[in-house]
């Protein structure tokens, strides 16, 4: 099976959401994170996003009434936090996850969501004690892992898998969270089929072949004990 060097996805969304012009990648949140968003009290507070792409989870919660923060490895928001009315206030910084400090205990909810499983093992040990503590007493988190994740070229069908990768199946994503969130009290576990054809735009001269994947989102919400 055919390796792919993991910093070529850099390349690739940066050229994706530079050139979509209408700010929306991505469209509308998946089921999963809607659930989340409707157990989620009304009013003041802040959200962080690590891995906000597009901002549309942002938008989301913006609409909601919480204040927005989003990271992500490229200027992802390029386009929708200028487009974007519910972006319009959107506190945005691009950085690596894996260096980015997060304000301790500064965020009323954390979502991390479509991202950790482009982590190896050992730095999503570093990953997720930064989303654990930047999460207030009585705060949230929404999170997930693309488990059982497949990949192929789709103009040859030859598989292929990043060099930086998780790598978990849906049993090890459960365990994992069980594992990590011991200080929250999870209201909710579920599995999501998905699969796509990748670029989503009609970007030119990528780093890599179109491909098209597949996998099982596990995704967790919880609310941290006071």
């Amino acid at each position: 099976m055919k390796t792919v060097d993991s910093s070529l996805l850099k390349k690739w969304y940066d050229s994706e959401y530079s050139t979509c012009e209408t700010g929306t990648l991505f469209g509308e949140p998946r089921s999963e994170f809607k659930q989340f968003l409707s157990t989620l009290p009304n009013g003041c507070g802040s959200a962080l996003e690590l891995g906000c792409g597009d901002g549309r989870n942002l938008t989301a919660l913006a609409r909601k009434g919480y204040s927005v923060s989003g990271v992500d490895i490229v200027d992802s928001t390029v386009h929708s936090r200028k487009l974007n009315p519910w972006l319009k206030d959107l506190k945005f910084q691009q950085s690596d996850i894996l260096t980015y400090v997060p304000v301790h205990e500064g965020y009323d909810v954390v979502v991390c969501s479509e991202v950790l499983h482009c982590f190896t093992k050992d730095e999503l040990k570093q990953v997720m004690p930064k989303i654990i503590n930047s999460v207030k007493p009585g705060g949230y988190v929404f999170l997930d892992i693309l488990s059982d994740l497949t990949r192929f070229f789709q103009a040859t069908g030859e598989p292929f898998i990043w060099d930086k990768e998780a790598g978990l199946s849906t049993q090890d994503s459960e365990g994992f969270f069980d594992a990590w969130l011991g200080d929250f009290d999870i209201f909710a576990f579920n599995h999501c089929f998905d699969k796509q054809s990748w670029p989503l735009s009609s970007s030119e001269n990528l780093p890599i072949e179109p491909y098209t994947w597949q996998g099982t989102y596990v995704s967790v919400c919880a609310q941290k004990r006071k």
